[in-house]
């Protein structure tokens, strides 16, 4: 197993304290969690700038709650990843990954996955949450 490094071991503390975390089936978090690197750009893509996989366990401080996300994908723009509950639309937000600091965000999307997952979508905002 590989080992955490301080960063990744804060989170994990973190993650055990949320009120709420998004929740994928076990078959479904493995493969979740496998890719890495540069996503491949479909040709009808409209997008600002390329997308990278960051896969992991996450944090979103979102309206005075502190929830378990997991990271799925990033840009220079903005972020997606899963969330336990819909978040509402223009609603800001903190989000913070292993090994990074905390990125203000703006809440673009959310569509339900399950009951306990939310597919979300952000841009990164400037200025206080």
């Amino acid at each position: 197993m590989q080992e955490l490094s301080p960063a990744q071991e804060a989170l994990a503390h973190d993650w055990d304290l949320t009120e709420l975390q998004a929740v994928l089936p076990p078959n479904e978090l493995e493969e979740f969690c496998e890719p890495v690197g540069m996503m491949t750009r479909q040709s009808n893509c409209r997008r600002a700038f390329p997308r990278f996989f960051v896969r992991g366990k996450a944090i979103l401080r979102y309206e005075g709650r502190m929830l378990g996300i997991y990271s799925a994908d990033a840009s220079r723009g903005g972020v997606r990843f899963l969330a336990p509950i819909d978040l509402t639309l223009g609603c800001r937000a903190t989000i913070r990954v292993p090994n990074t600091k905390e990125f203000q965000i703006e809440i673009v999307r959310s569509t339900r996955i399950n009951d306990n997952c939310f597919d979300c979508g952000a841009v990164f905002a400037l200025g206080k949450v």
